[in-house]
């Protein structure tokens, strides 16, 4: 998938629209709904996106009387979210469902003889409508969209956010100034950034280590050594053939790059933050954001930004991808496509529910979301907010590539098993095994898992 997005041939300009407050916009005609009308949008929580959906919320009641936008959202740790949406589609009462977004990896060949879970079997088996002649789908790049929701010639939800997930650190501008450093490029750079800070009695680093936030450490600098100096629109062939060599038994989880990935990662986690195994996510943030004076650098997604600046408005941060290699170069961020909006086969107000994503999406509402969330804009016409903590991630972006997932695990492995890859929270400094070892486990178990 071509990631040029600055090079994208511009939209046709819309139609003058009339401002609204909180900085959205009212474009096309009024849709009128029986006063019975609600319509069911679920998505999870993240307190800037759902504080800006309820204003579009607001904005599509004020153009359709009589109808209530209803708004259901669970957090994604201790399986939360999961339970709110399988509860939503037995009961088939949500019009308007947020995924995170698929990739073509989701979809093994059936020489593999695995189904699709999740997002990917609700497309595969028909259960979203296909957006791909919807009129506010010309707004973003067919590309992207085909590769994040794409199946069968049909594309079956908008994405509307991207972050940067796995490689994200956030860091403390002053604290670096203070002792004359900058924003590090290689691993050998941060490493050294991470020993002085511990010398002079800081804690380096942070992380909600309760809920496995570490793995962004993990995933971020393994794969930035898989992509290495590659493209980044060679990143979905790249994962396609690396999903193919462990299959095959050519790659596995304790082949050399991630034996490497792994040493660099215990590097790292040796200056955590002590007691960090007990952080949960939903806090995470807003601690780090308060203590002005120590951890240095945080380890979330971006879309963490806007709330940290939210729970403390004096603080002087920024944002940067993990330089978990040491050519600077390599050292880019894993973008994340995210929250896809979707829409069910049997939701009840399909009509509305198309006019709420056109709605959502149109250019000024679509704006002030992605400066609300601090999303990477996934629509041409409309740029990436320059924020003030994102001012390296509005210039890096461009460069970023979208990460892998998991190589292709048989229906037989369930959750926790390790074929799947290592439980980082039972792995050091979190428990007591050691990642190399893990690995190896993890190896084994995959090789017995794929065996026919």
């Amino acid at each position: 998938m071509a990631r040029t997005r600055r090079h994208r041939r511009p939209l046709a300009a819309f139609a003058a629209c009339l401002p609204l407050a909180a900085g959205l916009t009212a474009c096309g005609g009024t849709s009128a709904g029986a006063s019975s009308d609600t319509l069911v949008v679920a998505m999870w929580t993240n307190p800037a996106a759902v504080a800006q959906t309820q204003k579009v919320n607001q904005l599509f009641e004020q153009q359709h009387p009589g109808v209530k936008v209803k708004l259901q959202t669970a957090p994604t740790t201790a399986g939360a979210w999961p339970a709110l949406q399988n509860s939503l589609l037995a009961s088939k009462d949500v019009d308007v469902l947020a995924q995170f977004a698929q990739s073509p990896t989701k979809y093994p060949p059936a020489s593999t003889n695995i189904k699709p879970s999740g997002t990917a079997a609700l497309v595969a088996n028909g259960q979203f409508v296909d957006l791909s002649s919807q009129p506010f789908m010309q707004r973003f790049d067919p590309a992207t969209q085909k590769f994040t929701m794409g199946y069968n010639g049909g594309v079956y939800g908008v994405t509307t956010a991207e972050y940067v997930n796995n490689t994200g650190l956030f860091y403390k501008k002053d604290l670096l100034a203070k002792y004359g450093m900058s924003v590090p490029t290689t691993f050998d750079e941060f490493i050294g950034d991470l020993k002085t800070l511990k010398s002079k009695g800081a804690n380096p680093l942070f992380v909600a280590g309760k809920d496995g936030f570490q793995s962004i450490v993990w995933f971020g600098i393994y794969n930035q050594l898989l992509i290495q100096d590659q493209p980044a629109d060679a990143a979905n062939s790249l994962w396609l053939q690396r999903d193919q060599q462990f299959w095959s038994g050519q790659q596995n989880w304790n082949s050399p790059v991630y034996k490497d990935a792994a040493q660099r990662y215990e590097q790292v986690m040796s200056y955590l933050e002590p007691n960090a195994g007990g952080v949960p996510a939903a806090t995470a943030s807003g601690v780090w954001a308060a203590k002005a004076d120590d951890f240095p650098f945080f380890a979330d997604g971006s879309y963490d930004g806007n709330t940290i600046a939210q729970a403390n408005p004096s603080l002087n941060f920024g944002f940067f991808a993990v330089p978990g290699t040491d050519n600077a170069s390599w050292n880019r961020p894993d973008l994340a496509p995210d929250l896809t909006w979707t829409v069910p086969t049997w939701a009840k107000h399909q009509k509305l529910a198309m006019e709420y994503l056109d709605l959502f999406t149109q250019q000024s509402n679509y704006a002030a979301w992605v400066k609300a969330t601090g999303s990477v804009s996934t629509e041409p016409a409309v740029p990436t907010p320059s924020l003030p903590w994102s001012d390296w991630l509005a210039t890096h972006a461009a460069q970023g590539f979208i990460g892998t997932t998991l190589p292709w695990l048989p229906p037989s492995v369930g959750s926790g098993n390790p074929a799947g890859g290592p439980t980082l929270t039972d792995t050091q400094p979190f428990g007591s095994e050691p990642l190399s070892a893990a690995l190896d486990k993890s190896a084994a178990a995959y090789t017995a898992a794929v065996k026919p």
